[in-house]
């Protein structure tokens, strides 16, 4: 009696040496509807035996179906149809199955049923299983009903503990979505699960796997394709459920979101567009004033932190604006571009270059750093700018005029060390230009005072 949910051939051998009580156990308590059927000389067939569940899931009494013929039990058109499946299940030999309503007492039922010849030909005996399948059936047509309004596909996947992955339910956007017509996917799931990207693939199984083990929705972005190539981004949405079996059930969606990445992707351009805008100078590439004065900030509150020393350059170029007027600003903007080069060449990947305006920079030279060794520093950046650029196929020759100043020594916050710097370089332009000075609180640069040093180009 078991042969028809095992699968297994039922023979004489199986039976041999079995207790009766315990087959008649397994018969009565199998969870599925059960029965046995023989047909008779006039071609009609008899129920012989029903189980419990088949009198739990039809709401017929056993003295109602055991001796009954077929016709008598159920009305003539299902009498009939269930007839011919018997009869062809005789002749073939083997089991057939299909799945069909039927009117009962507990009410209209889908069924989905299992027949296979039982014993020898002569006996002319069918053991039937049958599953009531209407729940899941109703389900599959509210999914099909949601599914009309959910921008994308619903889908119902299952993993065996065999470890055989199948749909039982895929919307029918599938097909617009991926080019895999629905009955295709659920023949084979991997006609849709081998079109996610070769590199996302392993990342969404063991998010699926491992929301399956602790039963917690799950949620994720990926790339598929489509079968004519086309790359998509997805975003899946679902919820697992252990069936009693030990199979994975996940129920949920697929929707399509390319035009949303690409949407991000413009936005993400846009914004490090905009950052770049904001804290560097489109001439130069340099940081502009706003990021190198936060920089300079910060690396004085640490140096006060950690007792240590920097130093500040304040870099004007010397009679800039002549080369605009006489070259235009095409030219002049070149000829910043190429100045924030060579000081970036001349500096340490530790220190800071900006361009705070005009023809000004600006370097932060990280401590530990001492007055000598800033001069130096800023002694080779003057030698650097007075080597000529090559520009409009001609040289032209530049120089710069620096003010160096120390933190602590010569400011302990960001405004009295840049005051310190820039009166440094005036300094220096007063001198004679194309030269660096360090600052000096009696505002002289060699012992002698120097008056009103405000000069420019």
């Amino acid at each position: 009696m078991l042969s028809p949910i095992t699968g297994a051939q039922p023979t004489t051998a199986m039976y041999q040496g079995a207790p009766m009580d315990l087959l008649h156990a397994a018969f009565e308590h199998s969870p599925d509807v059960l029965m046995v059927v023989q047909a008779e000389a006039d071609g009609e067939f008899r129920f012989l035996r029903v189980n419990t569940g088949f009198v739990e899931a039809t709401g017929f009494s056993r003295a109602q179906v055991e001796g009954v013929r077929l016709d008598d039990l159920l009305p003539p058109e299902d009498a009939e149809r269930l007839a011919a499946e018997y009869r062809r299940c005789l002749v073939q030999g083997e089991v057939v199955e299909f799945e069909q309503p039927f009117e009962v007492p507990s009410g209209q039922r889908t069924w989905h049923v299992r027949l296979r010849p039982m014993g020898p030909p002569e006996s002319r005996t069918l053991a039937i299983a049958a599953r009531d399948i209407t729940w899941s059936r109703n389900f599959a047509q509210q999914l099909t009903a949601v599914a009309a309004y959910i921008p994308g596909f619903v889908y119902q996947l299952c993993l065996t503990p065999e470890g055989r992955w199948t749909y039982t339910f895929v919307g029918e956007r599938a097909e617009s979505m991926f080019g895999v017509p629905v009955g295709e996917a659920l023949e084979d799931a991997g006609t849709l699960i081998g079109l996610i990207h070769p590199e996302d693939i392993e990342r969404v199984i063991c998010e699926s796997l491992h929301a399956a083990e602790h039963l917690t929705p799950w949620h994720s972005e990926f790339r598929m394709f489509h079968r004519d190539g086309r790359l998509q981004w997805v975003e899946a949405h679902d919820q697992p459920q252990k069936l009693g079996d030990g199979t994975i059930l996940w129920t949920g969606y697929v929707n399509d979101i390319t035009e949303r990445k690409a949407l991000e992707a413009s936005l993400l351009a846009s914004e490090a567009k905009y950052r770049q805008l904001a804290q560097f100078d489109p001439v130069t590439g340099l940081a502009n004033r706003t990021e190198f004065f936060s920089h300079l900030n910060l690396a004085i509150q640490l140096a006060e932190r950690q007792g240590q020393t920097l130093a500040l350059l304040f870099i004007d170029l010397d009679r800039f604006k002549p080369i605009n007027d006489v070259y235009g600003h095409a030219t002049g903007d070149a000829l910043l571009r190429q100045v924030g080069e060579r000081l970036r060449a001349e500096l340490r990947g530790t220190d800071l270059v900006a361009r705070i305006g005009g023809d000004e920079f600006t370097v932060l030279l990280q401590g530990p750093m001492d007055s000598e060794t800033a001069q130096k520093v800023a002694e080779k950046l003057c030698d650097a700018m007075a080597i000529p650029f090559p520009l409009n196929s001609h040289p032209l020759s530049l120089s710069a005029s620096i003010g160096v100043a120390l933190y602590p020594d010569h400011g302990q916050d960001t405004e009295a060390l840049t005051h310190a710097a820039d009166e440094a370089m005036y300094h220096a332009k007063a001198a004679g230009r194309g030269i660096a000075l360090c600052y000096s609180p009696h505002g002289s640069t060699d012992g002698e005072p120097v008056n009103n040093p405000r000069i420019r180009d």
